[in-house]
């Protein structure tokens, strides 16, 4: 016997709600973006917005979200939409801003703005710092201090070092081993050699395996932001490679 008009509709709600239920549903996080420096943008300048998991120290932060903007001034405020269903409690996710001028980088950030996980909202304020175009001149007789690594926070009783003499001569110390070579450097252009010279020292597993990180993650940078005491390495996407404080 069919079922009464009362019992058919019970039925068909509860199929709709099992069908609403196994789609994934859309979050969201929002902010704005600025920067410190009294300097007019470009009428073709854009904000580039990402929203990325920086769990992996060993990998390339990953993009879940991502988002362009027209600007005719800052702070201009952003949102990103995103799939529930790829936010996991045990990453940790961040948002990564850059200002660009077609392919060159004007501005970018240079901390980490955690969001989402770990007791962290979803909302976002972000300062970028200038991306300085004054070459070897720059970064010449400069020492750093490495404090971030692929977005994530670099935790290590001995971080790398890195210093800069004349014309891209660099040096510094992997966390044991210490290494020197030639960098390719010109404007905002940075890439560093993959025959440096290194000492070979056997080190404790976890300098070692930190070491060889920043070993790899220098062969991936292919640009520098300079601003004040903050130096960040940049890949071929514009993305932070390493993060650095100037060394006191």
């Amino acid at each position: 016997m069919p079922l009464p008009r009362l019992g058919q509709a019970i039925v068909a709600i509860a199929v709709i709600l099992t069908l609403l239920g196994g789609e994934s549903r859309a979050g969201a996080v929002s902010g704005s973006a600025t920067y410190r420096e009294r300097i007019a943008l470009p009428p073709d300048a854009t904000l580039y917005v990402e929203l990325q998991d920086i769990s992996r120290a060993d990998a390339p932060a990953v993009t879940l979200a991502a988002q362009r903007y027209a600007l005719s001034g800052v702070p201009v405020e952003f949102e990103l939409t995103y799939d529930d269903a790829l936010i996991r409690d045990e990453v940790t996710y961040a948002i990564h801003g850059s200002i660009y001028r077609g392919d060159k980088l004007l501005f970018t950030t240079d901390t980490i703005h955690p969001v989402l996980t770990n007791g962290e909202g979803s909302s976002a304020e972000l300062l970028l710092v200038q991306a300085d175009a004054q070459g070897a001149a720059a970064l010449e007789g400069t020492d750093w201090t490495a404090i971030g690594m692929d977005g994530a926070v670099l935790n290590t009783e001995r971080p790398p070092q890195l210093s800069f003499a004349q014309g891209g001569a660099f040096g510094g110390s992997g966390g044991c081993n210490r290494f020197s070579g030639q960098a390719d450097l010109s404007g905002n252009h940075l890439e560093f050699p993959d025959n440096m010279a290194a000492t070979l020292m056997a080190c404790p597993p976890p300098l070692e395996e930190i070491e060889d990180q920043f070993f790899a993650a220098l062969q991936r940078v292919t640009s520098y932001a300079l601003a004040g005491d903050s130096l960040v390495l940049l890949d071929t996407a514009g993305e932070p490679v390493l993060t650095f404080i100037r060394t006191q």
